[in-house]
């Protein structure tokens, strides 16, 4: 049975819908804050894959829409990228940035090291690092193409799959890290954290007011002339992902706009469309995965992500910790390192409220975890990965 591209995206929606239903009923999914298109999709792949391991039924989908879904997905990464926004952030901004990089060379460093140890691609070490890891599911599904072909096999099932392990890790040990730092070192809140609860949340923005068409056209334009750039640079040997050009050019109209004012593109809206777009690019990625393909490779995921929580844990109870000023919030700053190294800034979030409703208000790492997490740690990971498949092809 075959699918049309519009079907296909249809299909993709009810499974968005079923993720959403699955968290609805199964407290766990919640709780450790799988995003309900990788429940959804995971388990429908699960069934086509069965389906047709048992001859009773082959689906074919026209996946033509993936590719626009993802580079609209990463154009609004890239817009995120304010440097106004690290410099109102001040020099915890800064410091927490440096540390996330410093993460993610280590990453690469440990999973390029692993992975010639045990015979294997180096940029298989990558592949479940920093793209799987501090990338988090769309980054995995989005590089695969690329990982593959330079060489990885399975590269999208591998990334996949180390990426829904990574934000179960992240889930299950940020918080009881930040808890065994709070409760052994007697940590005390800050004596001026008792603010009300919106000044932690003041980087939620509003909708008033806003154009979406004006929004929506502009990040069209926007992907045209980065797609554009991305294959003019790929004329002279570079091995560069379609979507990289769009991340760059979107990242020049922020900061433009943010001096100017000129385009009058507010970052909430792109970030909505990016948000829906990566959305239905989830789900429709893994709802066509290849599941039978991972049987080979379940060892070397293990390995590959047991050494990255380790390492993870380590500079978070280390580094971050320490850098953080060893405080309650320094704490609580850990728990959202672990959160996003290991998955998503949702998971890095999710963390930190469980730490705040046992012990109190947080501010400083509700305004430095986001703005790293979300703003700019996707783009420097893009640009490492994309190093990476050049050096390493």
């Amino acid at each position: 049975m075959s699918f049309t591209s519009i079907q296909t995206v249809a299909i993709a929606a009810l499974v968005v819908y079923f993720g959403r239903f699955l968290k609805s009923k199964f407290h766990f999914i919640d709780r450790y804050n799988l995003p309900s298109p990788v429940m959804g999709g995971f388990i429908v792949a699960i069934i086509i894959s069965f389906l047709k391991s048992q001859d009773i039924l082959v689906l074919q989908f026209d996946k033509a829409f993936e590719s626009t879904l993802m580079i609209a997905f990463f154009a609004a990464v890239g817009y995120s990228a304010s440097f106004r926004l690290l410099k109102l952030g001040g020099r915890a901004v800064v410091y927490f940035l440096l540390l996330a990089i410093a993460g993610l060379v280590v990453q690469i460093v440990a999973g390029i090291g692993a992975a010639k140890l045990m015979g294997l691609h180096p940029l298989l070490g990558v592949l479940t690092g920093p793209v799987a890891l501090t990338g988090g599911p769309g980054t995995a599904l989005a590089f695969a193409p690329s990982f593959e072909a330079v060489g990885v096999e399975n590269a999208s099932v591998i990334g996949i799959t180390t990426a829904m392990g990574g934000i179960l890790l992240g889930g299950l040990t940020g918080g009881p890290l930040a808890t065994w730092l709070i409760e052994r070192k007697k940590l005390k809140e800050p004596i001026n954290s008792k603010t009300e609860a919106h000044e932690e949340t003041h980087w939620l923005k509003s909708y008033m007011g806003r154009d979406l068409l004006l929004h929506f056209l502009a990040l069209c334009l926007i992907i045209g002339v980065g797609t554009t750039l991305s294959s003019w640079i790929n004329t002279f040997g570079i091995t560069l992902p379609i979507y990289i050009g769009s991340m760059v050019i979107a990242a020049v109209v922020r900061n433009i706009e943010d001096v100017t004012g000129v385009f009058g593109i507010h970052d909430d809206w792109i970030e909505e469309i990016g948000s829906v777009a990566l959305t239905l690019f989830i789900a429709m990625a893994i709802m066509t995965l290849r599941l039978e393909e991972l049987q080979n490779a379940a060892l070397p995921i293990l390995v590959f992500l047991g050494l990255q929580t380790v390492l993870v844990l380590l500079t978070a109870v280390g580094p971050s910790f320490w850098f953080s000023g060893k405080d309650y919030e320094s704490a609580v700053i850990s728990s959202g390192y672990v959160g996003f190294m290991m998955g998503t800034t949702a998971n890095a979030m999710a963390n930190m409220h469980s730490l705040r409703q046992k012990y109190g208000p947080a501010p400083k790492a509700f305004l430095v975890v986001p703005l790293v997490g979300s703003c700019f740690i996707d783009f420097i990971n893009a640009a490492a990965i994309t190093f990476c498949l050049n050096v390493f092809r």
